[in-house]
């Protein structure tokens, strides 16, 4: 069961801050395009519409994110072509590559 970012990376010896606006703050700068992704890059989006972060996912390939959702964990998708996918790209802020 995937428990958060923060959880996941910890079960593999690296500490991550405990806050995704912090977490996205962490490694080094990915351009948010999909083409640039790899699997474990933490992204970051702004629900509100600013820049401020206010919920992360972690890339799993294929145009993928997991992330936790109010029903559990969540898989969804960046690529310009799923419908619904458009409300995340509207709202990706940031992607971070820790290893």
């Amino acid at each position: 069961l995937f428990r958060s970012i923060q959880y996941a990376y910890g079960e593999n010896g690296i500490i991550l801050p405990r806050v995704s606006r912090d977490q996205t703050r962490t490694g080094s700068y990915v351009e948010p395009r999909v083409a640039y992704l790899r699997p474990g890059d933490i992204l970051g989006f702004s629900v509100e519409r600013s820049s401020r972060i206010t919920h992360v996912g972690l890339y799993i390939g294929d145009g993928q994110f997991i992330h936790s959702a109010s029903y559990g964990v969540a898989i969804s998708s960046l690529i310009a072509t799923d419908p619904n996918s458009r409300w995340w790209q509207r709202r990706w802020v940031v992607a971070r590559r820790i290893l």
